[in-house]
């Protein structure tokens, strides 16, 4: 099962278009990305190596609010909680092929879900998904498979403009979710996912616990707060086990926090 970071979905209220013109005011191409007809939700962009940051909001709300699709639900359900990042997706080529192995690991999948959106151009953009059956609290990834070899999607994405070259040459280092409890979270994950590590430490000031384990080129870490304040305990209120801030490498010039999340 060779699967790779593909996005993370970042959960807004307003126009996604506010996404794009926020990380143009910090310097960097983020781009409209379209509609989900069949969902009623629409998207922006931004793209950091071969992965990409998701900024997804619902556009008709009587259409969300029937959706089958879990991500979809889960937006509708969450976005009331606030703002944030809601899940993480990772890629495979052979989607079929990776939900008999779910399967074969004990694990049920709902059926696989065709997606698609309309692009500014015109342009019909297709894939398929696949959705754990049981996700309670949706602390579970998903996964994609868009139908095409990453080089040549990435070129297409290049010629279409959504390419920032200030990006292209980073990459997604590290995913940090709250955890109630770090070592269960990690070893949850690593019965679903081929794990290369897991590692867990003390963060340095003490208040906090983590776990953090490899997947492909991505750390997923695990925060675990010791003490009943700080940004860490302050997710697990509001939002749940969600993730909450990313590392890029090389990491940005400064921090930058947007709809409640941290990016640096």
């Amino acid at each position: 099962m060779n699967l790779l970071l593909d996005h993370l979905v970042h959960f807004i209220k307003g126009n996604p278009a506010e996404a794009v013109a926020k990380w143009r005011n910090f310097g960097y191409k983020a781009v409209f990305g379209g509609k989900h007809e069949n969902w009623g939700t629409y998207n922006s962009l931004l793209y950091i190596g071969h992965s990409y940051l998701e900024f997804l909001s619902i556009e008709k709300k009587h259409i969300a609010a029937d959706a089958e699709n879990p991500l979809i639900k889960q937006l509708t359900e969450e976005l009331p909680l606030g703002e944030g990042i809601g899940q993480i997706c990772f890629r495979t080529s052979n989607i079929e092929e990776l939900q008999v192995e779910l399967v074969r690991k004990g694990f049920e999948t709902l059926p696989i879900f065709e997606g698609s959106r309309m692009r500014q151009d015109g342009s019909i953009l297709s894939w398929k998904m696949l959705f754990f059956k049981e996700n309670p609290g949706y602390k579970y990834p998903f996964f994609i498979d868009w139908g095409a070899e990453d080089d040549r999607r990435f070129e297409e994405l290049g010629n279409l403009g959504f390419i920032d070259e200030n990006l292209e040459n980073k990459k997604i280092e590290a995913v940090f979710i709250a955890s109630n409890d770090c070592e269960k979270s990690a070893e949850a994950w690593k019965a679903i996912m081929p794990i290369s590590m897991v590692d867990v430490y003390m963060w340095s000031d003490g208040n906090e616990k983590r776990a953090s384990v490899g997947i492909g080129s991505v750390k997923i870490i695990f925060c675990q707060p010791l003490q009943d304040e700080g940004r860490t305990m302050e997710v697990l209120k509001k939002r749940g086990e969600k993730p909450f801030a990313v590392q890029f490498s090389p990491g940005l010039e400064k921090e930058i926090t947007l709809f409640e999340a941290d990016y640096f």
